[in-house]
């Protein structure tokens, strides 16, 4: 049977996206059943509005930005093991031209399913960070063990 959006999980989003004020719903969509990196984000509120989305330690492995208290309070996050974090990207023609958006990372509650778009102002994150020379995203983490 194939999920449908209603059957997926739903990101409620505290504020909404930059850009997209009208948007604050979104489906959390597996590219793929056994990819763990890549994620497609379907607006509920807006339709046809999608985005590609990645967990960003396997590109970026010394990636740690710092959550503020105030958005920390506003997703109810108690600990760092109540966040998941994903990263938006732009997708070119091929992996070398796809870019990641470190300086606005989406931020979830992993139990709540809040989630919130956040500014990394001061951090000196890039907002078009390059794929290039990282683990390919479209390899599950099985093919990637062999």
């Amino acid at each position: 049977m194939t999920a449908t959006l209603i059957d997926l999980p739903t990101l409620d989003f505290a504020g909404n996206l930059i850009g997209f004020p009208l948007a604050h719903r979104f489906a959390l969509v597996r590219v793929a059943p056994d990819n763990e990196v890549l994620f497609r984000l379907t607006c509920l509120d807006i339709e046809g509005l999608e985005f590609v989305a990645a967990a960003p330690y396997p590109f970026f492995p010394d990636y740690a930005p710092e959550i503020d208290d105030a958005t920390a309070e506003r997703l109810e996050l108690r600990d760092a093991d109540d966040a998941m974090l994903l990263v938006l990207l732009t997708v070119g023609p091929d992996l070398a031209s796809t870019t990641a958006n470190l300086f606005a990372p989406v931020v979830v509650n992993v139990h709540t399913r809040l989630a919130a778009q956040v500014t990394l102002v001061n951090a000196g994150h890039s907002l078009k960070a390059p794929l290039t020379g990282q683990v390919d995203p479209r390899e599950s983490a099985a093919q990637r063990a062999s």
